[in-house]
């Protein structure tokens, strides 16, 4: 029989990417899912990228759901002039997508200098801490079209093909939830679809429903926010902790968050292995402490001027 592997975000981790891919040790037809965002923040989104594609490569079913940081590098990609094929997605998806991208924050430039491209270190491509992002956007856009920052084919078409969401194995899986009206939906194909039509990018982006339990019968499974952030959106985060204070990825009121913020100093990546029932008594949780090293913003200071 198949097995079935949801891992968390990764964030361009690609060593613990690494280590995680060897102790599964997937063989051809076994399925490999991503919760998204796969690149930024770490060293090597290049690297994480790679190993995906030859993962495929191998005859492993890959599944990337599109995260925000997908969202934020295909509408860059589409600016600086890359051939990307997004008619999969709703184009309201993308809405303000680009202005993010170069809000320094978001820590997209973590992906760009990956791949070699050291002219995202230029502070005048950024947005910090107290400009106004729509209007430093549309500053530097001109010249953003003139830029050479265009991915890999093989890496675009990767992006290109992630999904929205995925229902399979009595879960849900989602990059970071859905809003709290249509959680309360009994029917998990009407809420994904109503979610869709009202504000697609919410499935990429929202956490106000962490913490409610779903109406439907599919477990929610997510990434998104990480495990050690939750205390800034759930009053009570006793049931993600062990006795040590570390925050673990369990099924609770309907949900499993598997970001446990790899690119964090006290970071891990997780998987959980999902058997064809989908019985949460039955998952296998498998979690690997980080090994890359913690990226640092070089421009950091600019934050403060």
């Amino acid at each position: 029989m198949s097995r079935f592997v949801a891992v968390g975000d990764i964030h361009g981790c690609s060593q613990t990417l690494a280590k995680l891919l060897e102790i599964l040790d997937l063989e051809p037809g076994d399925t490999f899912l991503s919760t998204g965002d796969l690149s930024s923040k770490g060293d090597d989104s290049q690297g994480v990228h790679t190993q995906l594609v030859e993962l495929e490569q191998k005859g492993v079913r890959l599944i990337v759901l599109l995260g925000n940081h997908e969202l934020m590098l295909l509408a860059m990609q589409r600016i600086v002039g890359a051939e990307v094929d997004l008619t999969a997605f709703p184009e309201s998806m993308f809405r303000g997508a680009d202005v993010s991208f170069l809000m320094r924050s978001n820590e997209t430039w973590a992906t760009l200098i990956s791949y070699g491209l050291e002219s995202a270190n230029e502070p005048e491509f950024w947005a910090f801490q107290n400009d106004n992002p729509q209007r430093h956007f549309e500053k530097v856009l001109p010249k953003l079209e003139t830029l050479e920052w265009k991915l890999p084919r093989q890496h675009l078409d990767l992006l290109c093909r992630c999904k929205t969401h995925l229902v399979e194995r009595n879960c849900l899986f989602v990059h970071s939830g859905i809003g709290p009206e249509f959680l309360r939906m009994d029917c998990v194909d009407l809420a994904i679809n109503s979610q869709m039509e009202t504000d697609a990018r919410q499935l990429c982006w929202n956490r106000d429903w962490l913490g409610q339990a779903p109406a439907f019968s599919e477990l929610v499974i997510h990434g998104h926010t990480p495990l050690s952030y939750l205390h800034s959106y759930i009053p009570d985060t006793a049931p993600w902790r062990d006795n040590d204070l570390v925050f673990k990825s369990v099924v609770h009121n309907g949900a499993l968050n598997l970001d446990s913020g790899v690119f964090l100093e006290a970071g891990h990546l997780t998987a959980v292995e999902i058997p064809e029932s989908g019985c949460p008594a039955e998952f296998r949780f498998l979690r690997v402490p980080r090994i890359d090293p913690v990226c640092k913003d070089r421009l950091w200071h600019l934050d403060y001027r």
